[in-house]
C-alpha cells in the first residue's frame, strides 16, 4: 500500500498549480508592438522628408508685393476686352553694369605672375551711381583687391527695376585678374 503523506512514483496526479512555473509571453507581446510601432514611424519620418525635397519650392512673394486672395464675390462673364485696356505689368529686374573700363593689373602681382579673382560688393542708388563699394571676397592679393575696387568704383550702371520704377540696390560683381601665357 501506498502511503498517503507520500505519494507513490506510480500515481498518476498532476502537480499542484502552484508548481507551474509562470508565463512570460504577455511582455513578450507587448515589446513586439512598440518595436513595430517604433519602425513605422521612423519610416514615416523618413518618406515625410523625402516628399519635402522633392517638391519644387514655390516662387517667394517679394516683399511690397501683395498676392490676390480668393473672394466670394461671382466671376465676371464679360469679354476679356476690358482687361486688355490695362497697362501691361511693369519688368522687374536687377541692376547690371553698362559701361566695365578693365582695372589695371598691379605691377608687383603681375611681377609676382599673382592671379585671382576679387568680389565687389556695389551699392548703388535709384540713378545707378555706386555710392558704396566694398570687397566682397578678396582675390588673396592685396594688390589685387585694391585694383579691383578702384576699378568698379569708375563703372556705370543701370538701376534696377521694382514695379516699373528705379531703385536703389546692390550687386556684387567678380573682377578677374589673369596673366596672358606665352
Amino acid at each position: 500500500m501506498s502511503d498517503p503523506m507520500h505519494p507513490s512514483e506510480r500515481d498518476p496526479r498532476p502537480l499542484p498549480a502552484q508548481e507551474a512555473a509562470p508565463r512570460r509571453g504577455g511582455a513578450s507581446a507587448l515589446l513586439w508592438i512598440l518595436l513595430l510601432l517604433a519602425i513605422i514611424a521612423i519610416a514615416w519620418y523618413f518618406l515625410g522628408r523625402q516628399d519635402a525635397t522633392q517638391m519644387p519650392p514655390e516662387a517667394a512673394t517679394p516683399i511690397g508685393e501683395t498676392t490676390a486672395v480668393p473672394s466670394d464675390s461671382p466671376v465676371s462673364t464679360e469679354p476679356a476686352a476690358r482687361e486688355s485696356t490695362r497697362p501691361a505689368a511693369p519688368a522687374n529686374r536687377e541692376a547690371r553694369a553698362l559701361s566695365q573700363p578693365a582695372p589695371e593689373y598691379p605691377a608687383a602681382a603681375q611681377r609676382s605672375g599673382v592671379e585671382g579673382t576679387a568680389i565687389v560688393r556695389v551699392d548703388l542708388d535709384a540713378n545707378g551711381s555706386p555710392v558704396d563699394v566694398e570687397l566682397a571676397q578678396s582675390s588673396r592679393s592685396r594688390d589685387l583687391d585694391r585694383a579691383a575696387l578702384s576699378a568698379v568704383r569708375g563703372w556705370t550702371f543701370e538701376p534696377a527695376i521694382r514695379d516699373g520704377k528705379p531703385v536703389a540696390s546692390s550687386v556684387q560683381v567678380p573682377v578677374d585678374f589673369r596673366l596672358e601665357r606665352q
